[in-house]
């Protein structure tokens, strides 16, 4: 890392750059980017999914790297100190830390392709009191420094069929194009993957944990679709059909150049100033709108609803499983953490509507699951060979729906302030699992009803209680979330997370999670239109952790109803001769 950066600051020197804007993201603002483009931590070594870095060249003031807390004890683990101050926060930050030093950095240097329209302008305000000048880069400066980066690979895209769907991609346009002439526009421009692979009914291998390909297109509210993908086998990959174009990348900057007096609907949060930039210079039209696409897939029709309950009972019986052979092995085989991550895999991959894991399993032992978002390695892989608490976080997308469960489970003896924990986590998990809302209620009023049991306790934890899950899409699906500064509102139809948790630095970590479905709840003889949380996961919580005199009745017959549901919907999937695995599952969900 040492080395990459020198060469990095070297070469901003020679160019008279102070500083090097370098966001985690790619230029779809993704979460999980590809291997050859993971360029926060080829100068940095820091692996979190979030994240920006400030480079500086001037030597009295030193690099600034920026995370939220999720990441605070990955950053103190993986950054070195000696290169670069560590901020919790995110692109306000970021622009705050410029601001600061003013007078430092004269000229700070941008890709393009990596800040988005929202991003900037945000920025620019900051700063405008400043003399800082941003500047945007045609290539970025670190892979010119990146000499032996990893092959990016063309993986093929599929058509996901419309019993999984339920919906054919023709109905989506028209749905997208209507919102194009209630506009007045003439062209959308979608710069979205997952939005793009739920419109035409696509998926992809282009990322090892997210389905989609990397592609965008351009919508005419005529006829015509423009796909823009650097994918070559995109071409072969989906059959030809009408008013479907398929282009590079590099055909954008012609299409725009000979689209004089045309409007265009963008949505500035996802648009990168490159293309930002196109339509400026070719002085054309544009609206901005929160992205229609969004606002289309968030809401899961019956048919996505129901490939969610499927998938769920798959991976619920793949974890039970799991759960099954970690019990049997772990007290004398010295399982370590990425053993168990790679049995799961093992099995989730008999079923074969399995496609692949929704993120990289957090298998966490000890003080392991005190790291948010830890990911084991070869220097930190742990046995699992002594009294502890073991998390593991895993998801799945198959060809009808996509899981996310996060299990705390007790290895050996535990310690009464782990049971007392355990249990705070579990009433905060109840109270969001049992929630009845009226309409129009934001993901921020939910999230406090998830720490009300911590906070009594004094302890808290530094993640949002719950985010969007997508449909065989993005496990993490904006902008649906529950957290302390969710503006989102929540809506029947949406799939979203619960897994409030409680982390002791340097001890262990819990949590526990399920997916729910946002749907509609009937008050007797009451016209007003309530919500409430209807679950989808399908998978034991962990008994031997739950100090049942801290519980309310109420809370005590959620747990058995709950075990009730996972005992009646898995037992019927096991055979009958299999008596080990039912005896297992009757003991793993018995009443409290």
């Amino acid at each position: 890392m040492e080395n990459n950066l020198k060469l990095l600051t070297d070469k901003m020197k020679s160019r008279k750059w102070d500083a090097f804007l370098v966001p985690r993201c790619d230029m779809f603002s993704g979460e999980e980017v590809p291997e050859n483009e993971e360029r926060l931590k080829f100068i940095s070594n820091f692996s979190g999914s979030a994240g920006y870095a400030i480079i500086s060249a001037k030597s009295k003031l030193k690099s600034a790297i920026f995370s939220d807390g999720r990441y605070q004890l990955q950053l103190k683990k993986e950054v070195n100190s000696k290169y670069f101050n560590m901020f919790n926060g995110g692109f306000k930050e970021v622009c705050l830390f410029l601001n600061k030093n003013k007078h430092i950095l004269k000229k700070v240097v941008i890709d393009p392709w990596l800040l988005t329209l929202s991003e900037h302008e945000f920025l620019q305000d900051v700063i405008k009191e400043t003399k800082i000048i941003l500047e945007f880069t045609n290539k970025n400066i670190i892979d010119e420094v990146w000499l032996n980066k990893p092959l990016k690979i063309d993986n093929k895209i599929f058509k996901l069929p419309i019993k999984y769907t339920g919906e054919t991609a023709s109905s989506k346009i028209s749905r997208l194009k209507k919102v194009i002439q209630n506009n007045n526009c003439d062209f959308y421009i979608l710069f979205n993957p997952t939005g793009l692979g739920w419109l035409l009914n696509i998926r992809g291998r282009d990322l090892k944990h997210t389905p989609i390909s990397r592609s965008f297109c351009i919508v005419s509210k005529h006829k015509g679709l423009h796909i823009f993908s650097d994918n070559i086998s995109f071409q072969n990959s989906i059959k030809k059909e009408k008013d479907i174009h398929i282009c590079n990348f590099e055909y954008l900057s012609y299409f725009l150049e000979n689209s004089k007096n045309k409007n265009f609907l963008i949505d500035s949060k996802t648009l990168p100033m490159k293309v930002y930039n196109f339509l400026v210079n070719n002085k054309l039209n544009y609206k901005s709108i929160s992205c229609p696409v969004d606002q289309f897939k968030t809401k899961k029709n019956p048919c996505e609803l129901r490939g969610f309950k499927n998938a769920h009972l798959k991976d619920g019986l793949a974890i039970l499983k799991l759960l099954f052979w970690f019990e049997k092995n772990v007290n004398f085989k010295n399982l370590s953490e990425i053993e168990v991550s790679e049995k799961l895999l093992e099995i989730r991959s008999l079923e074969k509507t399995f496609v692949c894991e929704s993120f990289s399993t957090i298998s966490a032992f000890g003080n392991n699951g005190a790291i948010i978002h830890y990911k084991a390695n070869n220097s930190s892989n742990k046995k699992i060979n002594r009294d502890g608490l073991y998390l593991i976080d895993t998801g799945a997308h198959y060809l009808d729906g996509t899981t996310d469960t996060t299990r705390t489970l007790l290895v050996g003896e535990a310690e009464t302030e782990m049971i007392e924990n355990y249990t705070l986590v579990l009433k905060g998990h109840i109270a969001i699992a049992s929630a009845i809302f009226p309409n129009n209620i934001k993901g921020r009023d939910l999230d406090g009803l998830a720490r009300i049991a911590l906070w009594s306790k004094g302890k808290d934890y530094a993640h949002g209680t719950g985010h969007g899950v997508g449909s065989v899409l993005s496990v993490h699906e904006g902008p649906i979330s529950i957290s302390k500064t969710s503006d989102c509102t929540i809506e029947s139809g949406m799939v979203i997370s619960n897994e409030p948790g409680y982390y002791k630095t340097g001890k262990y970590g819990i949590r526990i999670e399920n997916l729910e479905v946002v749907s509609k709840y009937k008050i007797n003889k009451s016209n007003e239109h309530f919500l409430h949380f209807q679950n989808l996961t399908r998978v034991p919580l962990e008994i031997k952790l739950i100090n049942k005199k801290m519980l309310t009745k109420f809370e005590i017959d959620w747990v058995n109803e709950y075990h009730q549901k996972v005992y009646e919907n898995l037992v019927k999937f096991i055979k009958t001769d299999n008596e080990e695995l039912l005896n297992f599952l009757k003991r793993k969900t018995t009443k409290i």
